[in-house]
């Protein structure tokens, strides 16, 4: 049983430069699904033991998860990337048509509207007049990109941009509410904190730690409620009043 699925109105081809495509083979309506990814739910790290090729046929869903693509190519994984795509994200593993394509036309989306990673770099080979010439797991924060691309991001990045524009410094009066009552609880006292930091009125504990800019043996460390990296981390935002 195929773990992708390409609508019946397109087919997969070989495709110089790209290996394959998928092509429209009858009239494709704005809003059709055309595409929808399956596969297995990794964390990067699981996700990065497999090799490259499978890797590239893969998209991320989340902020630390990917959905491993098969070992053998299916058509759904031919939607190739372009710089002006027709297609979009309808969701975090549905590829749907942004606007009318015609028999004979090429299915591609933008992959800044799913990937907030860097698993799978290169350099763009699309040759449309926008082209980027290189195509990044940060792409996705470019307001040029969020504005001409509106609508049809994976959610989890739609919730990083709302995050990003909720994001503030810490008042004085933050710090002191959180230097006060971080004997008493220290893990609420740091949610506190960090959800105004990181814009994620919402998150949890676990949540917030995964996102801080923070190396990995400290996030380890604040993760597992060791004293030292907690006090550190409460430090540093008395100190700098973010990150």
């Amino acid at each position: 049983m195929a773990e992708n699925y390409l609508t019946p109105r397109a087919e997969m081809r070989p495709t110089p430069g790209a290996g394959f495509g998928s092509f429209a083979v009858a009239p494709i309506p704005a809003g059709t699904i055309v595409a929808c990814f399956g596969g297995t739910p990794l964390d990067r790290a699981a996700f990065d033991r497999h090799d490259a090729d499978r890797r590239s046929r893969s998209i991320q869903i989340d902020d630390d998860t990917f959905l491993l693509g098969p070992e053998i190519r299916e058509p759904g994984d031919a939607i190739n990337h372009s710089c002006e795509p027709n297609c979009g994200m309808g969701g975090a593993a549905q590829v749907v048509a942004m606007r009318d394509i015609a028999i004979g036309e090429t299915l591609t989306f933008d992959y800044a509207m799913a990937d907030g990673s860097d698993y799978d770099e290169f350099d763009c080979a699309c040759e449309s007049p926008s082209c980027r010439g290189r195509v990044t797991g940060s792409d996705w924060q470019r307001t040029d990109l969020q504005q001409r691309h509106a609508g049809y991001f994976s959610p989890y990045l739609v919730r990083r941009m709302r995050a990003a524009g909720a994001s503030r410094k810490l008042t004085k009066r933050d710090v002191e509410i959180l230097m006060n009552t971080l004997d008493d609880d220290p893990i609420a006292s740091l949610t506190t904190a960090l959800r105004v930091v990181l814009g994620r009125p919402h998150s949890t504990f676990e949540t917030l730690v995964s996102l801080s800019p923070i190396d990995a043996a400290w996030r380890s460390g604040v993760i597992a409620g060791h004293a030292a990296a907690l006090d550190r981390l409460a430090s540093h935002l008395n100190e700098c009043r973010g990150f």
